[in-house]
């Protein structure tokens, strides 16, 4: 039998969804027994005495130590680079480019980063981040610890906040510092989305759907990045490969919520009309239902959508899905089925029809498409 160690703190949805893909991964291995602290594991407190370890190191002394095991370690972390350390982890460059694409589709001219002070996935977000937007970036950076004392000492990110030109996008390292930011705009009475939109990394859903206004984060695959850590750890313990390997894992897809729905147009119906819409579009909305949230009735919506937009709710509700269709089609590998009805079509064909009239190609010619650029 092989002992498999998880050195893992499980104070985060990271921590639990990555053990939960080495779960996934340790079901179809008769011979192996997971040894870790937490809920799902025997404790062992000498993880020394295992045959293998998944890690997740976020310090150099932390890499010495488990290597001093003298067993076969995964780290899925990327908090350090060593040359004797496998890693399985997101592709933080990438999450960062998809980070600067989306904020500049917003239309803001000013740019902000908060960063974990010292990190290599820190340092690979911000670095694909400046790469994209191509503009001077704001930055604010502190250790990680000091980003998860999330009621600490503000006073500087608050002279900080202040500081930045307005309007102004701010991608966060993570959700956690997303979240300390929001806190402290509420406290300077600096309006989100309008003067400052937040986007944060992880998609931890409790962090981001408690917040007030919630928060748009980068979903990362955790749970494959655990099934990947321990196929790579198995591919050691045999011997088929072996040294510092590293495996990327692409990012999933970027959840939008409350703190990135910027609104421009000066209406204030339309603008309570779009808000619903972003936000509610693939859960069965109507126009009936957009009109009454916006406080007006449906026909005079309908005229202020003509005159302002030049289109009608109808058409807006079905855009916001068929956008939220494009990036399901892009980064995920749901079925075709599966993405109509998460989007809230009623039926497949209806699904077709609207996605090749508006993008002149079908639902699997489009993934087909945007998959191969990435591959390019």
């Amino acid at each position: 039998m092989k002992h498999i160690g998880l050195d893992l703190r499980f104070q985060d949805g990271y921590d639990m969804e990555v053990a939960g893909g080495v779960v996934r991964y340790a079901r179809s291995k008769s011979d192996w027994i997971l040894r870790g602290q937490g809920p799902w594991f025997s404790f062992k407190e000498d993880l020394s005495e295992c045959d293998g370890l998944i890690a997740r190191i976020e310090s150099k002394e932390e890499a010495k130590e488990v290597r001093g095991y003298r067993i076969p370690v995964v780290d899925i972390a990327s908090a350090v680079r060593l040359p004797t350390l496998a890693q399985v982890h997101n592709d933080d460059h990438l999450t960062g480019k998809r980070a600067g694409s989306y904020l500049k589709g917003l239309g803001i001219e000013h740019f902000g980063y908060c960063s974990a002070e010292g990190l290599i996935w820190a340092k690979e977000r911000l670095r694909g981040y400046q790469e994209e937007v191509q503009r001077e970036i704001f930055h604010f950076s502190r250790p990680l610890g000091w980003w998860r004392a999330l009621y600490g000492d503000d006073e500087e990110l608050g002279r900080w906040l202040t500081s930045l030109p307005k309007p102004i996008a701010l991608f966060c390292c993570n959700d956690l510092s997303a979240l300390k930011v929001q806190q402290q705009l509420k406290h300077l009475s600096i309006a989100i989305p309008d003067e400052c939109v937040i986007l944060g990394v992880d998609n931890e859903q409790l962090v981001c759907e408690l917040a007030n206004p919630s928060i748009s984060s980068i979903q990362i695959q955790c749970s494959e990045i655990g099934y990947q850590a321990s196929r790579l750890l198995d591919e050691l313990l045999a011997g088929t490969v072996e040294g510092a390997v590293r495996r990327v894992i692409e990012p999933g897809a970027l959840v939008e919520r409350e703190s990135t729905r910027l609104v421009s147009e000066n209406d204030e119906h339309v603008s309570k009309a779009l808000l619903l819409i972003k936000a509610r579009a693939t859960g069965g909305l109507t126009a009936s239902d957009v009109a009454s949230h916006a406080t007006i009735c449906r026909r005079a919506l309908e005229i202020r959508f003509q005159k302002i937009l030049g289109s009608t709710i109808w058409k807006e509700i079905t855009k916001a899905k068929l956008n939220h269709a494009t990036i399901l089609l892009k980064h995920t590998t749901d079925s075709i089925e599966q993405i109509s009805e998460a989007c809230g079509f009623g039926s497949i064909h209806r699904f077709y029809t609207l996605f090749k009239r508006t993008y002149r190609t079908t639902p699997q010619g489009y993934r087909n498409r945007e998959q191969g650029r990435k591959q390019g």
